[in-house]
């Protein structure tokens, strides 16, 4: 009998080990459980912005490429527009309007009249003199 009361205690010492010792188990795990999230959730924003990164400079390079492109045809367009207020300013052309839409002819001999200064012959030393 003495063996069963000696297997009774040890039954009951376990068991009260047992449900003492319970609580604080589940709480270890809960605070390993706990770091595991905090930790995955840490990987997880870290890899979000790396990737966020990437896909931010892949679309940044294509701006470039796009905005690259623009400069390059607005360069052309400005090349084209300097050529023509060129040759809308050259002399040759505006005498050919003259001659072709106005009608104006060259002068003759006896058609140019020279007209004389009425100030007396200066120089522009005398002119900031008066």
């Amino acid at each position: 009998m003495r063996g069963q009361s000696i297997a009774a205690l040890t039954s009951v010492g376990r068991d009260r080990a047992s449900s003492l010792l319970k609580p604080r188990v589940d709480q270890i795990r809960r605070f390993d459980l706990l770091q595991s999230l905090l930790l995955g959730g840490v990987v997880l924003v870290v890899i979000l912005f790396y990737v966020w990164q990437h896909i931010q400079v892949v679309r940044l390079g294509y701006q470039v490429e796009y905005l690259t492109g623009e400069r390059a045809g607005l360069m052309r367009q400005q090349k084209e527009l300097r050529l023509e207020v060129a040759r809308f300013k050259s002399l040759r052309r505006v005498e050919e309007i003259a001659r072709r839409q106005l009608g104006l002819t060259s002068p003759k001999s006896g058609q140019v009249i020279v007209v004389e200064s009425l100030l007396p012959n200066t120089t522009g030393n005398d002119l900031k003199e008066h």
